[in-house]
Protein backbone atom coordinates (compact mmCIF):
# COMPACT_ATOMS: atom_id res chain seq x y z
CA UNK A 1 0.00 0.00 0.00
CA UNK A 2 1.37 3.42 -0.92
CA UNK A 3 2.10 5.87 1.89
CA UNK A 4 -0.73 8.16 0.80
CA UNK A 5 -3.25 5.32 1.12
CA UNK A 6 -1.93 4.42 4.55
CA UNK A 7 -1.93 8.04 5.70
CA UNK A 8 -5.48 8.51 4.41
CA UNK A 9 -6.65 5.39 6.25
CA UNK A 10 -4.97 6.45 9.51
CA UNK A 11 -6.32 9.99 9.15
CA UNK A 12 -9.87 8.75 8.58
CA UNK A 13 -9.61 6.59 11.71
CA UNK A 14 -8.28 9.54 13.73
CA UNK A 15 -11.12 11.70 12.40
CA UNK A 16 -13.72 9.19 13.61
CA UNK A 17 -11.97 9.01 16.98
CA UNK A 18 -11.89 12.81 17.27
CA UNK A 19 -15.61 13.12 16.55
CA UNK A 20 -16.31 10.69 19.40
CA UNK A 21 -13.61 12.01 21.75
CA UNK A 22 -12.07 15.30 20.69
CA UNK A 23 -9.10 15.16 23.08
CA UNK A 24 -8.30 11.55 22.20
CA UNK A 25 -8.62 12.28 18.49
CA UNK A 26 -6.36 15.31 18.73
CA UNK A 27 -3.72 13.14 20.43
CA UNK A 28 -4.09 10.56 17.67
CA UNK A 29 -3.56 13.24 15.01
CA UNK A 30 -0.50 14.55 16.86
CA UNK A 31 0.93 11.05 16.80
CA UNK A 32 0.29 10.87 13.05
CA UNK A 33 1.99 14.25 12.51
CA UNK A 34 4.96 12.95 14.53
CA UNK A 35 5.12 9.87 12.31
CA UNK A 36 4.42 11.39 8.89
CA UNK A 37 5.19 15.09 9.22
CA UNK A 38 3.01 17.85 7.80
CA UNK A 39 0.79 16.03 5.33
CA UNK A 40 -2.16 17.62 3.53
CA UNK A 41 -4.45 14.66 4.17
CA UNK A 42 -3.78 14.75 7.89
CA UNK A 43 -4.71 18.43 8.01
CA UNK A 44 -7.72 17.81 5.76
CA UNK A 45 -9.17 14.98 7.85
CA UNK A 46 -8.51 16.85 11.09
CA UNK A 47 -10.28 19.86 9.56
CA UNK A 48 -13.29 17.67 8.80
CA UNK A 49 -13.26 16.45 12.40
CA UNK A 50 -13.04 20.01 13.75
CA UNK A 51 -15.90 20.96 11.44
CA UNK A 52 -18.00 18.08 12.81
CA UNK A 53 -17.17 19.27 16.34
CA UNK A 54 -18.31 22.81 15.41
CA UNK A 55 -14.80 24.27 15.86
CA UNK A 56 -14.93 26.55 12.84
CA UNK A 57 -11.69 28.45 13.53
CA UNK A 58 -9.62 25.26 13.82
CA UNK A 59 -11.35 23.75 10.78
CA UNK A 60 -10.53 26.85 8.71
CA UNK A 61 -6.88 26.80 9.76
CA UNK A 62 -6.48 23.12 8.88
CA UNK A 63 -8.34 23.35 5.56
CA UNK A 64 -6.00 26.21 4.61
CA UNK A 65 -2.92 24.17 5.57
CA UNK A 66 -4.25 21.17 3.65
CA UNK A 67 -4.83 23.28 0.54
CA UNK A 68 -1.29 24.64 0.69
CA UNK A 69 0.20 21.15 1.04
CA UNK A 70 -1.91 19.21 -1.47
CA UNK A 71 -0.11 18.68 -4.79
CA UNK A 72 -3.26 17.71 -6.73
CA UNK A 73 -5.82 20.27 -7.88
CA UNK A 74 -8.77 18.01 -7.06
CA UNK A 75 -7.74 17.95 -3.39
CA UNK A 76 -6.94 21.66 -3.37
CA UNK A 77 -10.53 22.21 -4.58
CA UNK A 78 -11.93 19.98 -1.82
CA UNK A 79 -9.95 21.92 0.76
CA UNK A 80 -11.20 25.19 -0.73
CA UNK A 81 -14.78 23.92 -0.45
CA UNK A 82 -14.12 23.29 3.25
CA UNK A 83 -12.72 26.80 3.60
CA UNK A 84 -15.76 28.28 1.88
CA UNK A 85 -18.21 26.27 4.05
CA UNK A 86 -16.52 27.31 7.25
CA UNK A 87 -16.14 30.95 6.25
CA UNK A 88 -19.91 31.09 5.79
CA UNK A 89 -20.36 29.71 9.31
CA UNK A 90 -17.77 32.10 10.74
CA UNK A 91 -19.29 35.28 9.30
CA UNK A 92 -22.81 34.48 10.51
Amino acid sequence: MADWKLITQYAENAKRQMILDQTGGEKEFESLFDSFGPDGMLFFKRAEAYEACADTISALADFRKAKALFPMDVWKEKAQAGIDRNLKKYVR
